[in-house]
This record gives C-alpha cells, structure tokens and sequence, in this order.
C-alpha cells in the first residue's frame, strides 16, 4: 500500500469500473503537526490518482549542485564557496511523492530587491520555492556572504541545512564525486555547530548538526574507513552513538571495558550527571577518573550481552528518508550493570575535586601556586609540574634519605609556601599538612592532631605515612598524646631527657592502647617533638578538671615512675612534679612520699629532698632495670585508658607552648564524616550565623566551609529531603532537620 493509498483510504483495492470524470487539482499533503504544506498536481485516472510533472523535466543533483569552487549569479548576486543545490527540477530525494527539493535554489523564482531582516523564525520545514521574495532575497545575501549563523534566522539555516544532509546521505548512493567531498561538507557541518552550539535561539539548529555528524561517524566505524578517539564532548540526549558502537565492539569480543571507553562515557553520558568539577577541571577529572577506575575495576568491568545496536538519523529535510541500519555489535552502553558503578564513580572523583574547583572557580591565579596544589588528589600530584611542588618533594627526600629521626628546618618547609611566611595561619598549615601526607610523608608538629603551626627557626619531624592514615586524632591518640607531654615535661624538667627517659618515652608509644600503625607512626615522631620543644603546662588544666579523684592519683603514680626511671629524681623534677600534681588537684607534698615509693622499686635510685643542696647530687645514675620498664609500660598503659575515656568530650586549648590538646571528632553518621557532624551540631544551636562565624568553626575542625555544608545538605536531603542550611551570609540552619539528622 502506496503513500496516497493510506492517505485516501483506498487500501491498495482495485476501484469499481465506473464512469469517472477526469478533473485535475492539486492534493495538499501537510507533514508534521504544525502545517507547512505541499501542493502536489494530480489528475485522475482510470488506474486512480495520477502526480502531474509542474516543473517540466527532472534534473540529477550531479546537474544542480554547486561545487565548492564554483561562483555562480543567481537574481543579480555573486555567490561563491557552493555548497547548495541550483535549479528548477531538481526532485526531492525520498521518491514518496514529487516535491521539488527543499534545498533547491529554483533561480526563475522572484526575488525582491533587497533583503528584510535575518528570515523568518518560525517557519516550519521550510523549502527556497515557498520562502516570499524578500526572504529569498535575505537567503541569497547569507549564501553571498561568510554564511555565519548568528547572521541569519533558525529556519533559513536550516534550509542550508538540508542541502548539506542531502548532498551527505543520498546523492553518494549513485554518484562518488558527492563520497569525494564527504570530508569537507563534514567540516562545514563543524563550523557552523561551533557557532550555534551556545546559541539559546538555534537549539535545534545544534542538535541535528550535532546528530548528523555523529551518525557519519558511525557509518565511517561500521565500514571500517576510520578508527576515531571516543568522544569527549557530550552532543544530544543519548550516550554518543560513536561510542555506543565501540562499547558492543569491546562486549561483543567478550573483553572487559578498558578506561577510556568508561572515561568517554563519564564526559558523554546524559546518565553520569556530571557536576562542576567534571567541567571545570576536565583535564584534572579525566586524570583521576581513569586511576580510580583501574584502582577500582582493575582491568575493566565486565560487559553485559544485549540487543543489536540500531545505527539510524532521522533527516531534518522533508524531502529524505529515515535510515536505520541493525548492526551486529550489541547495544550495552546504557546497561543498568554499567551506568551505576560508572556514576558513582564519576560522581567520586568530582567528590575528590571539590575543593580545588572551588578555589579554581574563585581564585584562578591562587589555584595555580602551591596552595591550589595541595587541594588535588594525591594520585595527580604524582605526574603534576610544579616548580614549588618539586621544590618541597626534593625537601622531603632529602630529609628521609638518612636514618629515623628525620628532621627538617622549618625555613626550608616554610621557604616552599607562597610568601615564605614566618608562620602559616592555621587553614594554611592544614593545606601544608594535607599536601605532605599526599606526598607520602607526615609531620610533627602537625595542627590537625593538636599541634602548633609550623614557624621560622624551629625544627620538624618527618616521618614515612601513608594516604590512608588518620586525617584526625583519635581518642586514644589523644590521650596518648596528652600523657606523652606531661611524661614529657617531666622527663625534660632538669634540662636534660636522658636515654633512660627516652626509652621510657618510646615504650609508651609500643604499649599506647587502640592505635593504628599510622597513629604509632606518627606518636613516635610526636615523642621526638616533643622532646626537643620543652611543652608547658598551659592549657592542660581545663583537659585533667574532669577526672575522678582515683583517676587523679593514678595519673599522679604514673608521672613520678617516669621520673624515677632512669634511678635518679632531681630537685627540678621534683619541682615540675609538684606543678603537675597541683593541676591534678593532689597534694604536691606527696610527691615526696611518691617518689620514695617509686625510688623503692629502682636500682639505688638517689631521692633528694627539697632542702638538699645540689652539690650533694650524685653525678652517676644507674642504669634501668629491665623489669622495672616493664612495670612502667603496664602502667602507662592504664592511665592512656584512663585517659582515652576522658577525651571523648571535645576541648579545644592551645598551650603557649605550642602543644595543642587534640580534637576528638564525633563518629561518623549518614555518609558524613567525624568532623562535618560536630560541624553540623555545632550549627544547630542557633538559627542564623554569620558567614564568618561558621568559617571560623569549619576552620577549627580543619573543613572548608562551603565543601562541608554542601555534604551536610546533601546528607540532610538524602535523610530529611529538605537542606540543613540555606543563605550565604548569613547562613540559615532549618532546626528541624538538624534534629532529624543528628537524632
């Protein structure tokens, strides 16, 4: 059953033989919903309807179409570059019924004698024999001039559009001068897509320049006569054709997806939903989605078996057909087994550059020195050229080339920062403390474990870390921490920290209860520190109120064993012992009764009193009895637990000594991290903040302000399905989510 057959519902039966007149009219034949229409002549015959030729002989498109290098006069005006069909019979390609070719340039046709306007901008299917003079007049001028898009309207480049498509898919099925000149109509198609692609008022126009190029990559794939890169630029509402056929060519051979394939479809994909640091820091996101792809899929996933692939386009012009070709491949690159691990992934990496987006959106020039630097991934710092970068790698080698300890000039860590400062502000030391660890390292002092920040003319631990160590302290490095420095101070207290005291200091570290190797690490480096920078006791009043009496005492014991390892107690300990027991709430006279009892235990250990003149001080000391170690390792132990249980609270006192107690972060929960959920309880208590007042608190728990509340809010929608803050200055805090979230 023919085209008019369906339209007049003759259903392909043979008519009656009755007596027909034979009138001639013209058959109106509408396309689409939104009316242009076509006038076709047609008289009937005994056999049914017959079309009437109203534009005399046909022409071939060989005939009518101006080559590239051709000039030609059409209605008084030169136009050169071709690229458009010339004539007056020239038929449309589809062979349904005879229409003239939209594209066609019928020159008999009249043309005004000047040009209104850029063309109409509504004008559906529009074909040169229906445009009024003066629109021709407008179309011929564009075709005359350097044919720029934004020159002339959607419709009438459209109408050069269609010259295009037919020139590309139907004249080569008979002529291989039109194959011949495939490659540079396909430029044009580039050209003129560049210059509508961002064009709100050319939409369409983009899209189908978009599709007809990626549909002659296709073909150029499926017949073998190109091997193109996968896209990188996403074009249409679908995952790019091109790629679809590479994916069913890699599952087809059983093979697992490699990361390029899975990469072009992270940047092509309607279904990856990219954010912002996918576009904004493409070349950094390509990088570290193609590592976390290997280091999350190894060789690949694993492909699915699916349908055929349809390779098919849709013609604009009325005057072509739909093509549709089934190929072999399968069609997997929208399987479910795909689109969701690959958009978790995508949406992980740009979890991971967050932070250098945000910079790099407000501060270019800033996310380009060091302290852009160390907001990348650790995984791009490896390849990354950057002289400050390499400057502090070589630092950082240099001083883990000899044996534990390494130690490190702060001047020379500080020299590698932007300004060379003479001490780095808090976020800034984070951002320093970050971009080591990144490297492979870690150092003491370090602010996000309670340390001060690095300064001029001091000296730093470095120590071998890990990218997976603790970015905060934990409970039980806190507690450890904290008895190490009043261990410290004691030990330290007569000017001297012998090896007897050392030894006792490390033996902590070895009997530290729930620490991870990273957190041993790095207490190791931490004993160092502190050892060479004399702590004071500021600050550590507020961190011992909340201890219990017998808590108070065994702390107490646990001090002047220390003291008394090496088998000697001066009067300086003696001194400092007397401070600490006054902060622990004792009697500091009992530190002599104390110090007897621990003298009782040690090899002729010498107790002076207060009033012993220092001549009388024993110049020797004995060495340290195995045994008695051990006795002081098991009891340290028990006063780090005692104190691990204390530090679940949060206190936050920086003595001026610069040993800092360590924040203890509350546990994680709803996807978010310690940290972000003392922020987030810390914003509850109140309505409305002032900007700089939250940044101050993202600050203290070493966060960026807007990453943080943008997790807070992601999580309070996943929970609540309403966001937990909103405003920028000041920052509003809906109460009820924060009690559903936190609760």
């Amino acid at each position: 059953m023919g085209f008019l057959d369906r339209l007049l519902g003759t259903g392909g039966q043979s008519s009656p033989a009755v007596p027909l007149e034979r009138p001639s009219f013209e058959l109106t034949v509408t396309i689409g919903d939104e009316a242009p229409t076509f006038a076709i002549p047609v008289e009937s015959t005994d056999e049914g309807l017959r079309f009437l030729d109203s534009h005399g002989p046909s022409q071939t498109p060989d005939q009518c179409w101006v080559a590239r290098d051709r000039e030609v006069d059409v209605a008084g005006r030169s136009i050169g570059g071709g690229l458009f069909y010339l004539g007056d019979g020239l038929p449309a390609a589809n062979g349904d019924f005879p229409i003239l070719e939209p594209a066609l340039v019928d020159p008999t046709l009249e043309v005004a004698t000047q040009a209104h306007g850029m063309g109409p901008s509504r004008f559906y299917w529009p074909s040169y024999e229906r445009l009024s003079p003066a629109d021709r007049a407008t179309y011929l001028e564009w075709l005359a001039s350097p044919r720029q898009a934004r020159d002339i309207s959607q419709s009438l480049a459209f109408l050069y559009f269609y010259g295009l498509e037919r020139r590309l898919l139907a004249d080569p099925r008979a002529d291989s001068a039109a194959f011949s000149e495939r490659a540079m109509i396909v430029a044009e198609l580039t050209r003129l897509e560049g210059e509508v692609e961002d064009d709100e008022g050319r939409v369409a126009l983009a899209r189908k320049l978009g599709e007809l190029r990626e549909f002659l990559d296709a073909q150029d794939l499926l017949q073998g006569r190109s091997n193109p890169p996968p896209p990188r630029e996403r074009s249409g509402w679908q995952v790019p054709l091109s790629l679809r056929m590479m994916v069913g060519e890699v599952a087809g051979a059983g093979l697992p997806l490699p990361a390029e394939l899975a990469l072009s479809w992270a940047l092509t994909s309607p279904e990856a939903y990219r954010r912002t640091p996918a576009q904004r820091c493409s070349e950094e996101f390509a990088a570290l989605f193609q590592i976390r792809y290997r280091e999350r899929f190894g060789d690949g996933l694993s492909l699915p078996r699916g349908k055929g692939l349809k390779v098919g386009y849709r013609p604009s012009s009325p005057g072509l057909k739909e093509i549709e070709e089934l190929g072999s491949l399968p069609d997997v690159a929208n399987s479910p087994k795909l689109v969701a691990p690959l958009r978790e992934l995508a949406r992980d990496c740009c979890a991971e550059l967050d932070p250098y987006s945000r910079l790099r959106g407000r501060k270019r020039v800033e996310a380009e020195s060091l302290k852009g630097v160390a907001l990348l991934p650790a995984p791009l710092l490896k390849s990354h050229a950057h002289e400050d970068l390499e400057q502090l790698r070589e630092l950082l080698r240099e001083a883990s080339s000899d044996d534990p300890p390494w130690l490190l000039s702060a001047n020379d860590l500080l020299a590698c920062w932007p300004g060379n400062p003479a001490k780095l502000p808090k976020r800034e030391a984070v951002s320093l403390a970050q971009l080591v660890e990144k490297l492979g390292y870690g150092i003491e002092p370090d602010v996000r474990f309670g340390g001060s920040s690095p300064i001029r003319d001091s000296t730093v631990v470095v120590f071998a870390g890990g990218e997976h160590d603790a970015r905060a302290a934990s409970a039980a490095y806190a507690s450890a921490t904290m008895l190490l420095d009043l261990v410290a101070a004691v030990a330290a207290a007569d000017g001297v920290v012998t090896a007897a005291e050392e030894h006792h200091l490390e033996a902590h570290v070895e009997s530290a209860i729930g620490l991870d190797p990273g957190e041993r690490e790095r207490l190791r480096a931490h004993v160092e520190q502190v050892t060479r920078a004399k702590p004071s006791f500021a600050g550590l009043r507020k961190r011992l109120e909340s201890l219990t009496p017998e808590q108070r005492e065994r702390i107490g014991r646990g001090l002047v064993a220390v003291a008394a390892a090496d088998g000697h107690i001066s009067p300086e300990e003696l001194k400092v012992l007397g401070k600490v027991f006054r902060l622990l709430g004792l009697d500091p006279d009992s530190v002599y009764s104390e110090a007897h009892t621990a003298a009782a235990g040690a090899k002729a250990p010498r107790v002076l009193g207060r009033d012993e003149p220092k001549a009388t001080e024993q110049a020797d000391r004995s060495t340290l009895d195995r045994s008695l170690i051990e006795a002081r390792i098991e009891e340290t132990a028990r006063v780090s637990s005692v104190l691990a249980d204390i530090f679940d609270s949060e206190v936050d006192d920086e003595p001026a000594g610069g040993v800092a107690a360590p924040r203890v972060e509350a546990a994680g929960r709803h996807g978010l991290e310690g940290a972000q959920v003392a922020l987030a309880r810390d914003l509850a208590e109140q309505q409305s903040w002032a900007r700089a007042e939250v940044e101050e608190l993202a600050a203290e728990r070493n966060l960026l302000v807007d990453g943080a509340l943008e997790e807070i809010n992601n999580a309070a929608f996943e929970r609540c399905d309403a966001p937990f803050t909103e405003g920028d200055d000041p920052i509003e805090v809906d109460v009820e989510v924060a009690k559903e979230l936190l609760s």
